[in-house]
């Protein structure tokens, strides 16, 4: 292999810039014959032999990411999971709740006419990545076409066999997202208005100051910046297609190129050019060998793969990194409810240090781990990027009620007829909605049927990678929520130094792009793309409803940025200061909660808690 990899003999490429390449790959999850070992991030089930068939269909649940990074490559086992199980495990529970709604009979069977009534594979599919399902007559599924074994009847395991579209596509991975051309104005735009003094470089106390020039630019009084008070022109259209910069510095918004995504169909078998690539990126001294100082890896990593202790890696040594163990390995799961997202570090935390990662566990949901200066972010995401759960059924709850007219049931005939044009969506439903088969669909029916919808709506995920230079303002605004809370000016000095970790002044020079992955339901990606790598600022007609803390915090925090200050406070300035336990004018999440635990008996749940 070495050979080979000399005998290219790639181009050397010298620069500084990040180059990420995210590898991802899909994994064959087939249930054995016997039960699999636990994967180390679920409890060890209960000792017993499972005997299963295996499944027809392989799920894209496990994925390899590998990224460049300036200092070193790093590669990173990621598990995607739907509320904390696995995604396979998640679609065969679906799967299994509409074979025995459309069991109508129950005999654990389909016959011609249940099967008729099911869920087309491509339905199904366009269901999973744009949130609709539309019914496609090419696709329609037949006993001729489920029955396998020719016995007159559709078992689940035949049933399953049928979806083989839709489940090679619960997880997909997506384009990475191209940078931002308002950026390098937000930047400009903030970095001014920070220096002071105007050096091209930013001090402690220059950003300590930041809090008291909120008021300056604070223009709908909320006690937040957002990136539309700073550049307020930005939502213009055509803004950012040529960048003036104020000052000089950034120039022209200069198109970057996207990074490279590749896929593979089993995570163990990452493509053997990624070894070529590796030797192209970091070898300096074109030998076509990588020393430690050269490749970055840990001592304990080079060790391991440095076979005859001669302090370089040829090409042969680097394929034991290619096809070993993975150098970190990431979990991250969505859920209906923000709350209940995580994602999270698999390997030991303390193992990972060890090796010169940094591990930042932002919120349940946001992941950040660290090579050097490269930042590496895993987010879940949900409950705040347009989905509606039941949003379906909301919308076509109205053309149900225009075409019962007064009756709590529609029949097949009030769906037909030259008047009936608006409801012929219902009518190409109604024996599939129809659960009794009495002739009336009622309105319990017709919930039944969305909700069963939805529960499949729910459970495809998309992977979004991007590789951008974030503004200074993305790097400021630390749960990303759009704008700058006083909060967030008071502690930016923290996450600034951080670009700079061996001097005491930030330039723009230090503000590098970032690596970033995040989990959102497939017909929810565009909406990721927009929204939470491209949207400049929040919508000012937004109400930002806070979700955590006492009823009474979450009332008075009207801008919603996680504090109450002394403003939004409804009480006397005696009670704001004996809530306000550190004195910096601001009432916390803690703080308020711990108020609110010594005012109630310690039996007694606050009336949210009690539903």
């Amino acid at each position: 292999m070495n050979t080979l990899i000399r005998l290219m003999k790639p181009t050397h490429s010298n620069g500084w810039a990040l180059g990420a390449i995210l590898l991802l790959a899909s994994a064959v999850v087939a249930a054995p014959e016997v039960a699999p070992a636990p994967r180390s991030w679920e409890p060890a089930p209960t000792p017993r032999t499972v005997v299963r068939r295996p499944l027809p269909w392989s799920v894209t649940d496990t994925q390899e990411v590998v990224v460049f990074a300036p200092n070193r490559p790093v590669r990173i086992l990621l598990n995607t999971q739907c509320e904390g199980k696995s995604i396979a495990e998640m679609w065969q529970s679906r799967l299994r709740n509409a074979y025995e709604y459309f069991d109508r009979d129950k005999d654990g069977f389909l016959n011609e006419k249940e099967t008729q009534s099911i869920f087309s594979d491509m339905g199904v599919n366009v269901l999973l990545q744009n949130g609709f399902y539309q019914a496609t007559p090419q696709d329609r599924p037949t006993l001729e076409r489920l029955d396998s074994d020719r016995n007159g009847r559709v078992s689940f395991d035949e049933y399953l066999a049928y979806y083989l579209v839709s489940s090679a596509n619960l997880v997909r991975p997506q384009p990475a997202v191209a940078e931002n051309a308002t950026g390098a104005a937000v930047t400009e735009a903030l970095f001014k208005m920070l220096d002071a003094n105007g050096d091209g470089k930013l001090t402690r106390d220059e950003v300590k100051a930041a809090e008291k020039l909120l008021v300056t630019k604070d223009a709908d009084e909320d006690e937040c910046l957002s990136q539309a008070e700073l550049v307020p022109n930005i939502f213009n259209q055509g803004f950012g297609r040529q960048v003036r910069p104020v000052g000089g510095g950034f120039g022209p918004q200069q198109p970057v190129q996207a990074a490279q995504v590749v896929m593979t169909f089993d995570p163990k078998r990452v493509p053997g050019t990624l070894t070529q690539q590796v030797i192209k990126k970091y070898d300096k001294d074109g030998d076509f060998e990588l020393t430690r100082e050269e490749v970055g890896f840990d001592e304990a990593t080079f060790v391991r793969l440095d076979a005859d202790a001669n302090g370089r890696l040829d090409g042969e040594e680097l394929e034991a990194w290619r096809t070993g163990p993975a150098d970190l390995e990431v979990v991250i799961s969505h859920a209906p409810k923000a709350a209940d997202c995580f994602a999270k570090l698999v390997t030991n935390r303390e193992d990972a240090n060890a090796r010169g990662f940094v591990i930042k566990q932002v919120d349940a949901g946001r992941l950040i781990i660290r090579t050097g200066r490269q930042p590496i972010e895993f987010w879940a995401m949900s409950g705040n990027i347009g989905y509606q759960p039941g949003a379906m059924k909301t919308q076509y709850a109205y053309m149900f009620q225009q075409a019962a007219k007064g009756k709590d049931h529609v029949l097949e005939k009030d769906l037909t007829g030259p008047n009936a044009v608006q409801f012929q969506f219902l009518r190409t439903l109604f024996e599939g909605m129809d659960v009794n088969g009495d002739g009336k669909l009622t309105k319990v029916e017709f919930d039944a049927y969305f909700d069963l919808q939805d529960s499949f709506r729910n459970v495809s995920m998309a992977v979004t990678p991007a590789v951008q230079t974030p503004t200074l303002f993305q790097l400021l605004d630390e749960n990303r929520d759009g704008r700058l809370s006083v909060r967030e000016l008071r502690t930016a000095w923290e996450r600034l130094l951080a670009l700079e970790p061996n001097g005491d002044e930030v330039t723009k020079a230090a503000i590098m792009p970032s690596v970033s992955l995040r989990l959102t339901r497939a017909a929810e990606r565009y909406l990721v793309t927009q929204q939470q790598f491209n949207n400049p600022g929040v919508n000012p007609n937004q109400v930002v409803v806070p979700q955590k803390g006492p009823m009474w915090f979450r009332k008075m925090d009207r801008n919603g940025d996680g504090d109450v200050s002394r403003s939004e406070f409804l009480g006397t300035k005696a009670e704001f200061e004996a809530i306000d336990g550190d004195k910096d004018s601001l009432i916390s999440l803690e703080e308020a909660e711990t108020y609110d635990k010594k005012l109630r008996p310690a039996d007694e749940k606050k009336p949210d808690e009690k539903k």
